[in-house]
């Protein structure tokens, strides 16, 4: 019995000798293909589930990530295709061990225990009003609220926190294949695309009600399950991305096989129907950010095909009619399909004079925020311990609150509620994750191929989009985003022990 216990940079290039000696077209390992039913089971359900956010389906998408997790811990065993008929095993610790992502994320999760366990406030309330009761604490540690888990709480956080980490650890250490990779990945798009037509058809029939049959929460507009149009949006953008990485990637692996035909043009035609999915969600950010990230795609997609490297089969004059075409097709339906209440909303957003009030109430909450931040910028308030806080700071601002009729849940702006709730050190740890990212992209930056640049890019939508929204905020755009960003990485880590002479596709 043979044992893979080297570097993660070893272990595909063991595999890939395994393939070459067997001499035929490699299968995905059993254990891989379950892997691949959890996690794929795992986010179609969340958009499913009302983006995850109710509390049954936050314990649910827990469940799912654990038994992911432990699925991808199971060793493998490979024949070794030799007459010796030896056998290769495959261990997951040794890779998951030199993650950076896991230890970040353990460390993440152990501060907002530590969070948990040090609370400076209590959640009190009588049949017509709560308030906050301030309790004894430990000065030097950082803090949280105790409030109560139905209404929203650091433990539920927690949950979503700790089911986003095992997902993107089981990806990560269980997924040995860019062809499992690349499964996921459609899998993502095909559940987008029944979502898509559910949301099509109860717009049509029965807008009162979600998917016919569920009441729709008071004053929220948004499309299919996702409740708020703003998290409809963006979950679209992402998959518009997703869906344009696959057109190029499966276009790219035709002409380097000479292959008569391939899924390119449907995937081409989905990220299109998603891109007008986004427009019909009427969030004035995510169309905006989408526009922008085509025109990228668009530009990028014709830089590469124009140069001299480009993949063999391309034709110069094809690739630029077609991003032509595809350009003015594009520009042509978001200026005259008649989405009037789009129109309307980036009318009043770019106006010289902000006038509309949701608008102004939101710049009013950024500066509350501010404010909030300034005096929790070190300890924290606590994982999901901002909405409870904010009030304080709102009540100069009668405008923001409507006089006591709304209640901020959030800021509107990932980036700065974040730091309100984790405090410097939670997000330093936050930082020294995305640094390791950027790291790893930019050490494998001649890798990126015709997937990994694009998937980022889709990816890029969301970060941007946190800026003045709160997409995070919702379990289904955050594990997802963190698990097609983990396949980028994955992406990269295969693709640089396979040589470009060799057919062969992890």
């Amino acid at each position: 019995m043979e044992a893979i216990n080297s570097p993660d940079s070893a272990r595909p290039a063991r595999l890939l000798d395994y393939f070459r000696a067997t001499r035929q077209r490699p299968k995905l390992h059993p254990r891989e293909v379950q892997l691949l039913w959890i996690i794929s089971l795992h986010l179609c359900f969340l958009p499913w589930a009302l983006g995850g956010m109710r509390p049954w389906s936050c314990w649910f998408s827990l469940g799912f990530a654990l038994v992911g997790f432990i699925f991808a811990l199971v060793p493998r065993t490979y024949p070794s295709g030799h007459r010796d008929e030896s056998i290769i095993t495959l261990t997951a610790w040794p890779r998951l061990r030199q993650f950076p992502l896991f230890w970040i994320g353990l460390l993440v999760l152990s501060y907002i225990v530590v969070q948990g366990c040090n609370p400076s406030w209590h959640y009190a309330q009588n049949d017509t009003r709560w308030w906050l009761v301030r309790s004894p604490e430990v000065a030097w540690l950082p803090t949280s609220t105790a409030t109560p888990f139905e209404r929203f709480n650091l433990w539920r956080q927690f949950i979503i926190y700790t089911s986003a980490w095992l997902t993107l650890c089981t990806i990560w250490t269980g997924l040995v294949r860019r062809y499992s990779l690349k499964i996921l990945l459609t899998v993502l798009v095909l559940n987008g695309l029944v979502l898509m037509v559910a949301g099509g058809i109860q717009r049509l029939f029965f807008n009162y009600a979600i998917l016919g049959f569920i009441p729709r929460p008071a004053g929220t507009d948004g499309f299919a399950t996702l409740i708020y149009h703003n998290h409809a949006g963006a979950y679209f953008a992402l998959l518009a991305g997703i869906a344009a990485t696959l057109a190029v990637w499966t276009q790219d692996q035709g002409e380097r096989t000479f292959r008569k035909s391939t899924p390119a043009p449907i995937f081409a035609l989905l990220a299109f129907c998603f891109s007008l999915t986004v427009l019909s969600t009427h969030s004035r950010g995510a169309s905006l950010l989408l526009v922008m990230a085509f025109f990228l795609f668009a530009l990028w997609l014709l830089l590469r095909r124009l140069a001299p490297d480009a993949p063999a089969g391309s034709s110069p004059a094809v690739t630029r009619a077609l991003v032509v075409v595809l350009c003015l097709g594009f520009i042509f339906i978001a200026s005259e399909v008649n989405f009037s209440r789009l129109s309307v909303g980036l009318d009043r957003l770019f106006a010289e004079q902000i006038e509309e009030e949701s608008v102004r109430s939101r710049l009013l909450a950024f500066t509350s925020g501010e404010h909030m931040l300034s005096d929790h910028w070190l300890r924290g308030l606590g994982a999901g311990s901002f909405r409870y806080h904010f009030p304080t700071y709102i009540k100069e601002h009668p405008a923001v609150y409507a006089d006591g009729k709304l209640f901020w849940e959030h800021v509107h702006r990932d980036w700065l509620e974040l730091p309100i709730e984790l405090g410097l050190v939670g997000v330093s740890l936050i930082l020294s994750g995305a640094a390791y990212g950027l790291r790893l992209m930019i050490l494998h930056r001649r890798r990126w191929g015709s997937a990994v640049l694009p998937l980022f890019l889709a990816c890029s939508q969301t970060l941007a989009h946190a800026w003045f929204d709160f997409p995070y905020q919702n379990p289904a755009i955050l594990i997802t985003w963190l698990a097609v960003v983990t396949t980028g990485f994955s992406w990269l880590q295969l693709d640089r022990t396979i040589s470009p002479a060799s057919k062969t596709s992890l």
